[in-house]
């Protein structure tokens, strides 16, 4: 019963990845610079889709996915770098969002606005 009050867990954890993947986005282009910017939208692109190859989309292959890039983003944080740090974090909204379904759609629409916006270069 009073796991009713407070909704449906896969929702909440949707809900809050769709809040999360726009603050993420707009701190990292208050943080860093247009360049690093393009680097950090290619280095999701080229995740993502290696994540999406290596392991597959069926939803054990998104968990295996999430574990492997939980991992990276640990490596990231232990190095300090701050821009793999905020890619990792992009791809593992992505793919946490990909395992709630529609319901994390806007999260994943966020990341691919941020993608298309940054992924030309500045020249």
């Amino acid at each position: 019963m009073i796991f009713g009050w407070f909704g449906n867990r896969q929702e909440r954890q949707a809900r809050q990845l769709n809040r999360d993947a726009p603050a993420i986005i707009e701190h990292a282009e208050q943080l860093f610079t247009d360049n690093r910017l393009v680097e950090i939208a290619k280095t999701v692109v080229e995740h993502r889709t290696r994540a999406y190859e290596l392991f597959g989309r069926s939803s054990v292959d998104l968990h295996r996915a999430h574990d492997e890039y939980r991992k990276l983003h640990k490596e990231a944080r232990r190095r300090n770098a701050q821009a793999d740090l905020t890619a990792m974090t992009l791809v593992i909204i992505h793919i946490r969002s990909e395992m709630s379904g529609v319901v994390a759609a806007p999260a994943r629409a966020a990341i691919d606005q941020f993608i298309t916006r940054w992924s030309a270069s500045p020249d």
